[in-house]
């Protein structure tokens, strides 16, 4: 048993240069192909080198160190909240009954 699939198509509206259009207009009348099928057939065969040589180079890390694990950084300032009262509470302990003659 065979099974054949269809891709979905997307139209893609581009706008082309007036000597691409007499380009493909050309390639349209020398080929086999009519335009859209044309640029679907260079696109297949040519875009992969285009986007390869095109490609930026890769910006290098800025640090080894990887990413906290989603929600730990709202569990850690969670934590951090309940330790700064107990540093609160025991720094207002610690300074005594204020005085005037300070």
């Amino acid at each position: 048993m065979c099974y054949i699939t269809f891709m979905k198509t997307v139209p893609l509206s581009i706008r082309l240069d007036k000597d691409l259009h007499l380009l493909l207009a050309e390639g349209a009348q020398r080929t086999r192909f009519n335009q859209r099928e044309l640029l679907r057939h260079t696109l297949r065969l040519h875009l992969r080198e285009v986007i390869e040589s095109e490609a930026l180079a890769a910006q290098p890390k800025l640090t080894n160190v990887e990413p906290w694990p989603r929600g730990a950084l709202a569990k850690a300032y969670r934590q951090a909240d309940k330790d700064w009262e107990a540093v609160e509470a025991a720094a207002t302990a610690a300074q005594g009954q204020p005085s005037w003659d300070d």
